[in-house]
């Protein structure tokens, strides 16, 4: 059922995206503006793991450059997580017990962080908890419980974010898993400490598609200091953030949101220290960036032939690190026939310096 419920999602968001000729003409009508409001040259993204065989959905990098990636459950994958190394010995991870096979600890796996003490943050779509995993020790932490009374029918548990500062982890929940409600997204809070969840600001405007049968809530972002937290439809091209000290009462929190910038359609998010908010731009194959200086515009594009741009990843390297999947190409979303033309990757680019 899960991997049903994704299936559906994903093939809808393909709905959502222009064609080829589409994307060729916007790209075309907007490479003279951009040249003249970028004062850097727009580079393709280094390759730093490519693969036939794993195909990474999101991803996350420890403080040390460990790099884990989750398997969309779109490609019905044996192992759910792994770690991924230059030198080819790719291992299921935190151990197969966990990741691999139909027994496995862990079911459905997209979203996936690291917090500051690089223990890695997992959230199980198909067992609905979050998995944390020491991995300096190689030893589970804790499982934290997501409460039914938090989640919707149709809850898309995917994508989240860590606040160390206020010992919360917030869920965007886009809902509409099953395409059969209506879009009722919500922020899932749950208090790291103690359990305690709770489902917050459902259905504010902020949180809708901007497009007509499009989709709601989905990439989440929280800055380095932990100050706001951004986010946006993924059929959206509006930026929102809100103080991450408001998630404390349904008033202040809504009444905190407001508009931060523009973006295009995406799935994922990230924000750096200087309030630059790198975007997965699934409409034109590329890692976008946005901040108040310069307004959206593309950072990097991806390897030729690529699609699908999903996670990202700021790390401590100088560098954003993003997924390419090829989603689109899996014949569930292309009409029956899969068209992928793997290697899948993961790719980095320079953070934008600060002007």
């Amino acid at each position: 059922m899960k991997k049903l419920i994704v299936l559906t999602f994903l093939s809808s968001v393909l709905i959502m995206c222009k064609s080829p000729n589409d994307k060729k003409n916007v790209q075309s009508e907007e490479s003279a503006t951009q040249t003249e409001k970028t004062n850097y040259e727009i580079k393709t993204a280094e390759t730093v793991f490519s693969s036939h065989d794993i195909r990474p959905g999101n991803l996350a990098v420890t403080t040390n450059g460990r790099i884990f990636v989750t398997m969309n459950p779109l490609v019905s994958p044996t192992t759910k997580v792994f770690e991924i190394n230059k030198d080819g010995k790719n291992v299921a991870y935190p151990n197969a017990e966990y990741s691999t096979g139909e027994n496995s600890n862990l079911k459905a796996v997209i979203g996936i962080r690291a917090d500051s003490k690089d223990n890695l943050w997992l959230l199980d779509m198909g067992t609905k908890q979050f998995v944390v995993w020491d991995t300096k020790n190689e030893k589970l932490v804790k499982t934290i419980a997501i409460p039914e009374a938090v989640v919707k029918p149709a809850s898309f548990l995917q994508d989240f974010i860590i606040d160390e500062k206020h010992n919360r982890v917030i869920i965007a929940d886009m809902t509409q898993g099953d395409l059969k409600s209506a879009p009722e997204p919500a922020f899932i809070v749950i208090n790291t400490e103690n359990g305690e969840a709770k489902r917050m600001a459902q259905n504010h405007p902020s949180m809708m598609p901007e497009t007509e049968g499009g989709f709601a809530l989905n990439p989440i972002a929280v800055d380095p200091n932990f100050n706001y937290v951004y986010f946006g439809a993924l059929n959206g091209r509006t930026i929102y953030r809100v103080a991450a000290s408001s998630f404390v009462d349904e008033e202040t929190l809504t009444n905190g949101i407001e508009k931060f910038g523009d973006k295009s359609f995406s799935d994922g998010i990230e924000v750096d220290a200087n309030e630059n908010v790198y975007v997965t731009t699934i409409e034109k194959t590329e890692i976008g960036v946005y901040n108040k200086n310069d307004g959206f515009k593309t950072l990097a594009t991806l390897p030729e032939g690529q699609s699908w741009p999903d996670g990202l990843y700021v790390a401590n390297d100088g560098y954003v690190y993003g997924t390419i999947d090829q989603l689109n190409r899996t014949a569930a979303l292309n009409n029956g026939e899969d068209v992928s033309t793997g290697p899948y990757l993961v790719v980095k680019t320079k953070l934008l310096k600060q002007r």
